[in-house]
């Protein structure tokens, strides 16, 4: 697998959360306030889409430059796998509010360390322009995301959106 190829999964990844949070939205629709929140944190994924497509293009210019994380075609299909799972029990009767912002902070769990772990390996265009519109923005996406948690009553999630803050916080330095 090259660098270019697993940008591409990965912006499929980013693909997949746009559906993921329009999907919450729309579910969630009668609550305006979390279906707004849900729908900010799709557009911001979609951004992330694009980004990752725009990626591939600066990538294919370095010739070669940057690396290849340690990435195997096995982790990315137990992460398939995982978001599936994520997105079937999205769609599941009886999801409630508090249990569907678990779903979107394990989702965000899930795709924070992976880009972290791809930009240190892209080549420079590449890594500044990706590390400024995913790691760098992320407070704003964790700030929607802690919203939710507050919207949906959920104190207690608090502390693993503060973790995902934190480690975006000093994936910038």
């Amino acid at each position: 697998m090259t660098l270019s190829e697993l940008v591409e999964r990965y912006a499929q990844f980013e693909k997949r959360a746009v559906g993921f949070y329009r999907g919450l939205a729309d579910r969630f629709a009668t609550n305006p306030e979390a279906a707004r929140l849900w729908r900010e944190m799709s557009n911001t994924e979609a951004s992330h889409f694009a980004l990752l497509e725009l990626a591939q293009d600066w990538i294919a210019m370095a010739k070669g430059a940057g690396g290849m994380p340690p990435v195997t075609a096995a982790d990315l299909d137990a992460l398939a796998a995982r978001l599936a799972q994520l997105e079937t029990a999205a769609e599941a009767a009886g999801l409630t509010p508090a249990a569907a912002v678990g779903l979107s902070i394990e989702w965000e769990e899930l795709e924070l360390p992976r880009i972290v772990e791809l930009v240190r390996h892209l080549p420079p265009k590449a890594q500044g322009r990706v590390m400024a519109g995913m790691i760098a923005e992320a407070a704003e996406h964790y700030r929607m995301l802690m919203e939710l948690v507050r919207t949906a009553g959920e104190a207690a999630q608090t502390d693993r959106v503060s973790a995902l803050e934190r480690s975006a916080r000093e994936a910038i330095g």
